[in-house]
């Protein structure tokens, strides 16, 4: 069982599984960047085959990094990643913790090493200690070093992109990307899925657009448009806020953009004094009269917009044009009822795009920790001076794993301040 185990141990901790892992998520990218992601199936349609498209679907190809593999993959590397640095780390923190202090033949025949006469060792010492940390001082001498952060720098390094997986996870769990059509005084307190159209996903408060304005160049192109919103809880006012394109609100941990607009039709009928208001392709029905806007045209025949309404007649279906500009054609009768188109009314709606991403903080933290990592590793070098007391004086000696010019030119510097001392 033990040797099961450490079979197992020693695959999932394997270099040779981090690189499949890493090439296996680089081409899932590669993928999900070629095959269009989260489109209608219609779309899909247009472009493949219908074989094609359900290999597409049933792999998951449509939503590559919300699959499955994809995510099991992520979830791996981290294991790997977790377990490969967790082994090499023990044997780090056993060897960092050693501060033996070499014999004097040991230390004669490092690289870079000096004597001091003994009416210079204090001075040397002190001038030692006043850049270097001790680490152990004993009768025959001290350890000292520097930059011991940079042995650590690998170590941050990998624990970032575990932090960096970890906030992924966190969104890809937790978090939602949605959007929401308004029109003015309209309220909606969730969000349409991006993922699902059909998913309606609560925000935890109501949001009411107030009101919805668009500026355009003289080209007629849009130059800005502004979402005036509400924020609501329980029914009650909380805060209202401008939404504008690159101006987005952000409440309770969901971030609000303006990312679209448009407009609609209502038709506003009166039918034997009742007031009715109809967009394109509703019906109305009392009595057994049914009633339903098909189409809407700006002009017809040069006399001005007009709507296509639908109804029965002794069961047969029937249809007639209501013009808005001709008087004699605004009204009818139909099955008995006065008719009569009152007006027709565009009213704009705004586009918001919703998102929620509550492990982003956690991947800010760790790109934070992975620039620290960095600058330890390539900026930063660890070296160690060994002190030993001997019969004239001192001998001094030092070691660097990078860097060994620069430390040779710091270790002359020593060198010279022990002779200085001496004059």
């Amino acid at each position: 069982m033990s040797v099961t185990k450490n079979n197992i141990f020693r695959l999932l901790s394997s270099l040779s599984l981090a690189i499949f892992l890493l090439s296996f998520i680089a081409f899932g990218s590669i993928l999900g960047t070629i095959i269009k992601q989260k489109a209608d199936e219609e779309v899909y349609l247009s472009i493949y085959s219908e074989t094609t498209y359900k290999v597409i679907k049933n792999l998951g190809l449509d939503d590559v990094f919300h699959s499955y593999w994809f995510v099991s993959a992520i979830v791996l590397f981290a294991i790997n990643l977790t377990l490969c640095s967790y082994g090499r780390f023990l044997i780090f923190i056993k060897t960092s913790k050693k501060t033996d202090l070499p014999d004097e033949n040991a230390l004669t025949s490092m690289p870079i090493s000096f004597r001091v006469e003994d009416k210079n060792s204090e001075n040397t010492i002190q001038a030692v200690k006043k850049i270097y940390k001790t680490v152990y001082e004993g009768k025959d001498g001290l350890v000292l070093q520097k930059g011991m952060i940079s042995r650590y720098g690998v170590y941050i390094i990998h624990g970032s992109i575990l932090i960096i997986l970890s906030g992924s996870l966190i969104g890809l769990l937790f978090g939602f990307k949605g959007h929401v059509v308004l029109q003015k005084g309209e309220i909606k307190d969730y969000a349409i899925s991006r993922h699902a159209s059909t998913k309606q996903i609560p925000l935890g408060f109501s949001l009411k657009c107030k009101d919805f304005q668009v500026s355009f160049y003289p080209n007629g192109t849009p130059r800005d448009y502004v979402s005036k919103v509400e924020i609501l809880e329980n029914g009650k006012a909380i805060m209202d806020n401008e939404i504008r394109v690159n101006k987005p609100l952000f409440y309770r941990g969901v971030n609000i953009y303006q990312s679209s607009y448009g407009s609609s039709l209502s038709f506003l009928f009166n039918i034997d004094g009742e007031q009715v208001t109809l967009g394109e392709k509703e019906a109305y029905e009392k009595g057994g009269f049914l009633m339903m806007v098909m189409r809407f045209a700006k002009s017809i025949h040069s006399f001005g917009p007009g709507v296509l309404v639908a109804y029965t007649e002794q069961g047969e279906p029937r249809s007639t044009w209501f013009l808005r500009d001709v008087q004699r054609l605004r009204a009818q009768k139909i099955q008995g009822l006065n008719i009569k188109l009152e007006d027709i009314q565009e009213n704009l709606f705004t586009g918001l795009e919703i998102t929620k991403d509550p492990g982003i903080w956690v991947v800010w933290v760790g790109f934070a920790l992975i620039l620290f990592g960095l600058y330890a590793n390539l900026f930063v070098y660890f070296r160690k001076i060994y002190i030993r007391y001997t019969s004239y004086g001192l001998i001094v000696a030092g070691i660097a794993f990078k860097n060994k010019e620069a430390f040779k030119k710091e270790f002359e510097k020593f060198k010279i301040r022990a002779s200085e001392n001496g004059s």
